[in-house]
């Protein structure tokens, strides 16, 4: 879905990312001249012609002057190899860009191979679920030369952006912090496969808004007690696995932070992909309290405003 646009459900893409987000975004860099061959590699080889043509009518026909050239792998008559990356490897050169949207607990692997191959990686988040794994990646990007970064898209939001500045500059210690980030049920028929079994739906939502309040605060403050809890139910009835796996609803966390002038502050961070359909695809929002006052965003509909104990209320869009 995020790469291509093609999803094999009845709902189809997101109506957030219809195309996808990394072909057409490769495809329209090479039209610009940046970039020159593309090579695409999924574990099943079988759905690649159905790939190919989602590209063909969703890229290809919908722009102008998209080049969708590429070697795509594994070959078409494999069922399933999920080491086919290896051989999309051998036909990169050093100093390549490889992007990962795959399951959470596939990245370091790929990661880590695309890094002692001489590439640069840009990985989904969260890059990887555990703080040794992340180490490694990050030695051994030092080691190999390259860069390896997470995609967090939302700090490429400009009311993002703008909040950053504003919580670090105007809004004093840091008090509360509060998101949340949620999808429609559909959604999940998308996940099926990995859904409670290689990742969950904090790492997938919750991640977002975590990022941005760590990069907002993180120069200041830093958490120090985490506290989950979960709503479950809805989930696993839809997919109703039968391999034992636990699909959370909806996840909390609940954190406890300390500022480096010794006071404290509290943040909940919820996630859910159980929502009904609504007026957009991601319903996605935060409260954000200093000690000399508050931003509120809802990004889903572009709202924004802020409150201070010197200048009073204003909206910001």
């Amino acid at each position: 879905e995020y790469t291509t646009g093609c999803v094999f459900t009845a709902a189809g893409a997101a109506p957030d990312k219809p195309a996808g987000v990394v072909a057409i975004t490769f495809t329209d860099l090479r039209r610009r001249g940046k970039i020159g061959k593309m090579v695409l590699v999924d574990a099943a080889g079988d759905r690649m012609p159905t790939v190919r043509d989602t590209m063909a009518q969703k890229i290809g026909v919908a722009y102008k002057d998209m080049d969708l050239t590429m070697t795509t792998l594994p070959p078409d008559d494999v069922q399933f190899d999920p080491q086919s990356f290896r051989e999309a490897i051998k036909l990169m050169d050093k100093g390549d860009v490889v992007t990962i949207f795959t399951p959470d607990d596939t990245h370091f692997e790929i990661a880590l191979a695309c890094i002692e191959a001489g590439l640069h990686v840009l990985c989904a988040k969260p890059v990887v679920k555990k703080l040794e794994d992340h180490v490694k990646l990050a030695a051994a990007a030092k080691k190999h030369g390259v860069l390896c970064a997470i995609e967090y898209h939302k700090r490429f939001d400009p009311i993002y952006t703008d909040a950053r500045d504003r919580i670090r500059h105007q809004l004093g210690p840091f008090s509360f912090f509060q998101s949340t980030m949620t999808q429609p049920k559909a959604q999940l028929d998308t996940f099926r496969g990995w859904a409670g079994k290689s990742s969950d739906i904090s790492y997938y939502l919750n991640s977002h808004h975590m990022d941005i309040h760590a990069w907002s605060v993180g120069r200041t403050a830093r958490p120090e007690r985490v506290v989950a809890m979960a709503a479950r139910g809805a989930a696993e009835a839809r997919l109703a696995p039968t391999d034992g796996r636990v699909i959370e609803d909806t996840i909390t966390l609940m954190v406890h932070w300390r500022n480096s002038d010794g006071s404290a502050g509290t943040a909940t961070y919820t996630s859910s992909w159980i929502a009904p359909k609504a007026d957009c695809h991601t319903q996605q929002y935060f409260h954000y309290m200093g000690q000399k006052g508050e931003i509120r965003a809802d990004q889903g509909h572009r709202g924004y405003t802020m409150s201070t104990d010197d200048g009073g209320f204003s909206q910001l869009n």
